[in-house]
């Protein structure tokens, strides 16, 4: 009793000492002003246009106009389209015409066969027959010869009946030869399997997809929002109505939206005080008219001075130059598009005041909170300062390669006790994998009879020893897509080595499927494939059943991942049929995209998500139909989870170019 409270006077000793420090820092240090200036609400102009040259036949919405998500806003019409439309089916009447004349000279072709036939075969009889007449004299001439006594032998053969023989076998083997060439030209007769059939079957499936793109094209909203702007000027540069029949270039924009909420504070800071603001910064943002004040972070700087807008000035006959910032600010934040706002930077002393007393309280909890630690058991302490440094710290993969490990995928093998890993960028885009250890230790692994592969995303363990790997399958930054970029690979891993087994182009396997089918999942992949943004980033394999993440496309703003059943027909004959393919769809937070997946059934997984515009993401559980975060990284983009054979999670994160990639120990959830 006398120790605690002799303990609690302690501690009250040190917290006046901290306030007192903490008071005399702040008027020293901290008695600075308020930096005020004001901006305007703005919200991402999203412009719509189309990838060909179109007509328009009609826009159903003006300028200023609110719209809801997949409304439609304009009818459009291709000329190319209708071009290629009109030279399919001109190419399929050729056909049909010559339809009847391929047909004629097949059964021709049977014809010349039959008459070819009998020509070598009366041939070789007439042949024959020679040499049978000749054989005849020859056996009357020595028979006439009564004083010659000619020894025969029955193993011993005349060369005539020899040649004979040979001549007989050869009428045999002739006829085969042409009765097999007759089975092909009947085969083809009634089959219709001639090159012109296929030709235009072909022919027919393109004319089919086309004139189905030529009855839907149109402009749809992307999202609820308003009407930006309408993309249309007169021969003055004035900007009008479309009236309908307006021809526009490939990529030229035909409209825009905007969201009805602002997203971001366009600010103007004054000449004099730009240096008072960087980015990172956090900001108050007030209404000027009410007294609502919401927290935003300084995203953007202008790289020069500026004239201020016209409306913020005073007086508009003196101009006052500054610099632009952009702020981000949170949804939700009541603010309407184009208001005006004011942006408040930097503390005042009672700000610091109130701060300096938040911190002082928090490092006399951390210290009760050690004190609690100390009287744990020495095992449970051991186990809670190695979960925090793996939570904070994270585990550094130690690489001494000329390029570093940009960890895109991991899976754990119990044999080893350690992590295969799989990273987006390899020199010379080598077909590597990377053993990691739990201490970050690292050796490299290159698979054996494998050529290239680039943008390598994702892991997957089928069975004991077999593991699929995958690339992203998406464009590069040049906007290109090469054949190592678009593989699926099947490969086997013992004894610290790595061999290939079987590789596939999944890119055009799904491409294919999008081509035949009409389900859900073919639309989805036609708006990947056509908009060139699919990109694969998670695998998983439970029992027949392949599970694949897509980072990209979106569907109505939910994250897919695909459930291929029986997916050994994509090896088997590259090739998927709409009965195998599920989708699942996933809640992720908006502005982020799945990294890779754990499936334990397709209705309750884990997946990773990273965020699109800056380093951060976070660990969710997926289940009944609802995403729940697990953990968030507020620094990190993770890539890859991996579960130990003890049930531990560990999470892989990829730090760009940097440095090397680390993993977390986040310990069994």
């Amino acid at each position: 009793m006398h120790n605690n409270r002799i303990h609690g006077i302690g501690l009250l000793f040190v917290f006046i000492a901290l306030l007192i420090s903490a008071v005399i820092g702040i008027i020293i240090y901290s008695g600075q002003e308020t930096t005020n200036f004001q901006g305007f609400a703005e919200s991402n102009e999203t412009i719509i246009n189309s990838e060909t040259s179109v007509s328009i036949k009609k826009v159903f919405v003006m300028e200023g106009d609110s719209v809801y998500k997949g409304q439609k806003l304009a009818e459009l019409e291709s000329q190319e389209l209708s071009i290629r439309i009109a030279d399919i089916r001109s190419q399929l009447l050729q056909i049909e015409t010559k339809r009847g004349m391929s047909e004629k000279e097949i059964k021709s072709k049977i014809l010349q066969n039959k008459a070819a036939e009998r020509a070598v075969i009366s041939e070789l009889r007439a042949q024959i027959q020679t040499l049978e007449n000749q054989l005849k004299i020859n056996k009357e001439l020595s028979d006439g010869l009564k004083s010659v006594k000619i020894k025969k032998s029955a193993s011993v053969k005349n060369p005539i009946e020899i040649q004979i023989e040979s001549l007989e076998l050869a009428i045999v083997d002739r006829k085969k030869e042409f009765a097999e060439i007759n089975r092909m030209y009947s085969k083809m007769l009634e089959s219709g399997e001639t090159p012109e059939n296929v030709e235009a079957e072909k022919l027919r499936a393109e004319l089919e997809s086309l004139e189905e793109q030529n009855a839907n094209m149109a402009v749809y909203a992307p999202f609820d929002g308003i009407v930006g702007s309408v993309f249309i000027k007169n021969g003055n540069g004035e900007k009008v109505f479309f009236k309908g029949g307006e021809k526009i270039a490939a990529y030229s924009p035909i409209l825009s939206i905007v969201n009805k909420e602002p997203s971001f504070v366009k600010g103007y800071i004054p000449e004099s005080h730009f240096s008072a603001i960087k980015i990172g910064d956090e900001v108050t943002i007030a209404n000027t008219q009410t007294p609502q004040q919401i927290k935003g972070v300084v995203t953007g700087l202008g790289g020069r001075i500026i004239p201020l807008p016209v409306r913020l000035l005073k007086n508009p006959n003196i101009p006052i130059w500054g610099r632009e910032i952009v702020v981000k600010i949170p949804e939700n934040n009541g603010f309407i598009l184009g208001e005006k706002v004011s942006i408040t930077c930097g503390s005042n002393v009672w700000d610091n005041l109130a701060k300096a007393f938040s911190v002082t309280q928090s490092k006399l909890s951390a210290k009760e909170r050690d004190k609690k630690k100390l009287n744990k058991s020495q095992t449970t302490a051991q186990k809670e300062t190695y979960q925090v440094t793996s939570l904070h710290n994270g585990t550094s993969i130690r690489w001494d390669g000329k390029v570093k490990i940009e960890a895109s995928g991991a899976v754990f093998v119990p044999e080893t006790g350690k992590f295969l890993v799989v990273s987006d960028e390899t020199e010379k885009k080598t077909p590597l994998l990377f053993e990691v250890g739990k201490n970050g230790e690292t050796k490299t692994i290159s698979i054996n009879n494998f050529n290239k592969i680039n943008d390598l995303e994702s892991i997957a363990k089928e069975r004991e020893n077999t593991y699929l790997i995958m690339s992203s399958l998406s464009y590069s930054k040049k906007g290109k897509l090469k054949p190592e970029r678009r593989i699926l690979a099947r490969i086997t891993f013992s004894d610290e080595a790595a061999q290939l087994e079987k590789a596939v182009d999944f890119y055009e396997i799904l491409k294919d499927f999008a081509e035949k089918s009409g389900s859900e999942a073919a639309m989805f992949l036609k708006k990947g494939i056509a908009e060139k943004t699919i990109d694969i980033e998670g695998m998983f394999v439970i029992d027949n059943s392949l599970f694949i993440a897509f980072k990209n496309p979106l569907f109505n703003e939910n994250g897919v991942i695909f459930e291929i059943s029986g997916y050994e027909t994509i090896f088997a004959e590259k090739k998927i049929s709409e009965n195998q393919l599920k989708m699942i769809f996933v809640d992720v937070p908006r502005g982020r995209k799945i990294s890779d997946i754990y499936m334990q059934s397709p209705d309750k997984f884990y997946y990773t998500a990273s965020c699109d515009s800056e380093k951060c993401g976070g660990f969710y559980r997926f289940e009944n139909e609802k995403s729940e975060l697990i953990k968030e990284f507020p620094e990190l983009k993770p890539e890859g989870i991996a579960i130990d054979d003890g049930g531990n999670i560990f999470i892989f994160f990829d730090l760009s170019q940097q440095e090397n990639s680390k993993f977390m120990n986040l310990g069994r959830i």
